[in-house]
């Protein structure tokens, strides 16, 4: 039996552990679930307390139980070379970027902002295993779904977590067994946003109108800084009345 532990936060991660608790195949050793004040509420180390597994605080306690598999759903520590080669069967991370094309932070954000620019009105997510470099691993497999012109972050960023079970648990068998055979090839024209890349949400006078609207959906995500105007100094913040849009 299969070894296997958790590195996560938010719905998906819930949703994965609760379906790999399902398999006769695996025993989850541990969960790590560090705590994140966002626009969700995490029940992540609820779940593993509610199935009776060990929670700890760190990586480096889950690995001392020796792992086979490590999976990372949306977690958002930076993991070293070090904890990377303890993994024998290596850790497996979902990013959601098709072909990890955009790699690093608010990849949905700017996958939208980026659309009508690119002419690239595809997003979609990613399975992959974790390297040293930030979303450069191996591409076990990748999905993907069309961004319409009434999507937000929000909204599209729910069409990749529905893809991202379907992409794990289709992929879940071949990487516990150890036989992921060939790889994808990333996109080579991939973009890299840090997490300052929000830091700066002015529109421009002058800019296109639609690339004003595209903008706004970009940033239109809960807890999300609001994109603005800057009038003799003071923000005129811009959002989008969402339940308006057809």
């Amino acid at each position: 039996m299969k070894q296997v532990g958790i590195l996560g936060s938010r719905n998906l991660s819930c949703k994965i552990l609760k379906w790999i608790i399902d398999q006769n195949n695996v025993n989850v050793v541990g969960v790590v679930a560090p705590p994140f004040n966002g626009w969700w509420n995490d029940k992540l180390r609820q779940v593993a307390e509610d199935n009776k597994l060990q929670i700890f605080d760190s990586i480096e306690e889950l690995l001392k139980q020796s792992p086979d598999v490590l999976f990372s759903i949306n977690y958002w520590k930076t993991i070293s070379k070090e904890h990377i080669n303890l993994v024998k069967g290596g850790i497996v991370n979902i990013h959601h970027s098709y072909l990890l094309k955009y790699r690093g932070r608010y990849s949905t954000s700017w996958a939208i902002a980026n659309a009508r620019k690119l002419s690239n009105w595809q997003h979609g997510t990613t399975i992959h295993y974790i390297s040293p470099k930030l979303d450069a691993g191996p591409i076990i497999d990748s999905y993907k779904c069309d961004i319409t012109e009434s999507d937000t972050a929000k909204t599209l960023f729910m069409k990749v977590e529905s893809l991202a079970f379907d992409i794990f648990i289709n992929n879940f068998e071949k990487i516990i067994n150890n036989a992921v055979t060939s790889f994808l090839d990333p996109d080579p024209e991939f973009i890299y946003y840090d997490k300052d890349s929000n830091k700066d949400l002015e529109i421009e006078y002058g800019m296109p109108i639609e690339e004003v609207y595209d903008f706004i959906r970009a940033w239109t995500f809960d807890d999300r800084p609001l994109p603005y105007f800057n009038f003799k100094g003071k923000k005129i913040l811009v959002s989008l009345e969402t339940n308006n849009i057809n």
